[in-house]
């Protein structure tokens, strides 16, 4: 009988293959060339996705901050919303001083005087707008910050092993903590301390298991000369720390400095009654130098924006009925078909350049992005930055808010060109508006 693989085996696989031992370069550019339209497409999500989780990041903090700014507002309605300068007379806050922001770390950082108690400057070293600033008692050292900023954020500045230590006393090798080291551990004690940012050493006992904290407000417990650090609160005496001999047995040390990367303040609009609208409104890493507290005029900062008729309020009708027909007054009249406003115009404020900032002319430009906020200073409230349109001059730009413009910014005789103010915060994570609050005190 013949063979059924000789007849068919390899001259089926040579039917099939022919001649051929491999792939032309063709081939190989073509398949690398769908292998990159596919990869390319995935290699842009990655840096996508790493902004994404720090966005996610800092609103999980943000919301962190926002529910302990809830539980203080519970816990101190009185000098928190109705009271925030402490000196017992509510009224003012109700009729007159009714538009302000409790900020006790910006109270406590402001470079000046005079830009403690308000809340925007006009670049020249004068306090400016209508909002004022209180520390609401807070402004104390280790106060403000303390409950204004969260406290899980440290930068370490050394970790390493003591050569040497008692219950209250640490002693290191020069060679291991130097005497530039421990100069800067110094120096950082001595400037953070005013600012109430804290330096602190984490001590670990003989297993690593438990940790004593201890801060460090006073200059003299860093000893430069000697390399140590001397009259710390005593530590634990549970044979953990040192031996039955008195020798130290510490495992672990570490010295760092507080970061107060999300700090808050709030804002509040008091009314005319018991009742206060307040926003809380969250930091990273903010910048407390007055440039970013500049405040910057605006035009057709408004409500409405003429309809279709091009006329404000019902065309042709003395809407208002103050003798003028069709004046800016009766913007979004009943019955009109005018436009809630979105847009307005910026004007920069070129002050800066003069004493006592000094700035550049580059730094006139305000440190406009899409999604950063601004800060009403006439009315007390803040807006998040959909988009803008710089002028080729660099002088103003028109932005557009993610939200309808709540309330008019006017020029003191009604009109609506270059009238204070906002200032312009890049830094702001989220603003959450906390909505009205009643003081308990009639």
């Amino acid at each position: 009988m013949r063979s059924l693989y000789r007849t068919t085996g390899q001259s089926t696989v040579r039917a099939v293959l022919g001649s051929r031992r491999g792939a032309t370069l063709m081939e190989v550019l073509m398949s690398v060339m769908i292998m990159g339209l596919g990869v390319i497409p995935l290699a842009a999500l990655f840096p996508i996705s790493v902004k994404r989780s720090a966005q996610a990041t800092q609103l999980t903090n943000a919301t962190i901050l926002r529910y302990n700014a809830e539980a203080m507002l519970d816990a101190f309605p009185g000098p928190l919303l109705h009271d925030p300068d402490a000196d017992g007379d509510r009224n003012e806050h109700r009729y007159t001083n009714r538009k302000y922001v409790v900020d006790p770390i910006g109270y406590l950082l402001a470079d000046a005087p005079a830009y403690q108690g308000r809340f925007g400057n006009d670049g020249q070293g004068a306090a400016f707008g209508n909002v004022r600033r209180f520390d609401a008692g807070f402004g104390a050292l280790g106060t403000g910050p303390n409950f204004f900023a969260q406290q899980d954020s440290w930068r370490l500045q050394f970790e390493g092993i003591p050569i040497s230590n008692t219950l209250a006393d640490l002693e290191f090798d020069s060679a291991d903590l130097s005497t530039e080291l421990m100069t800067e551990i110094d120096q950082n004690a001595r400037a953070g301390f005013s600012q109430g940012i804290w330096s602190r050493i984490v001590i670990f006992d003989e297993n690593g298991k438990q940790a004593q904290v201890r801060l460090l407000p006073s200059i003299s417990a860093v000893d430069i000369a000697n390399n140590s650090i001397t009259g710390l609160a005593s530590l634990p005496d549970n044979l953990r720390y040192v031996d039955s001999m008195g020798l130290g047995i510490v495992s672990k040390v570490r010295i760092e400095i507080q970061e107060q990367r999300y700090t808050y303040l709030l804002s509040v609009r008091h009314q005319p009654t018991r009742v206060a609208a307040v926003d809380v409104v969250v930091f990273f890493k903010r910048d407390f130098s007055p440039l970013n507290e500049v405040v910057h005029s605006v035009s057709n900062f408004v409500r409405y924006s003429n309809g279709s008729d091009n006329q404000p309020g019902v065309a042709g009708e003395d809407d208002n009925q103050d003798g003028n027909t069709d004046d800016r007054g009766e913007l979004g009249w009943k019955g009109s078909d005018d436009e809630p406003n979105y847009a307005f115009t910026l004007h920069y404020n070129n002050n800066i350049t003069g004493a006592p900032l000094n700035m550049s002319a580059d730094d006139v430009r305000p440190p406009l992005k899409k999604g950063g906020h601004i800060f009403d200073v006439r009315n007390a409230r803040w807006y998040r930055i959909q988009n803008y349109v710089e002028n080729t001059a660099g002088t103003e730009a028109v932005v557009t808010l993610d939200q309808p413009i709540t309330q008019d910014i006017r020029t003191s005789s009604g009109g609506t060109a270059n009238a204070d103010g906002v200032i312009v915060r890049p830094d702001v994570v989220q603003v959450y508006a906390l909505g009205n609050k009643l003081d308990p005190i009639p």
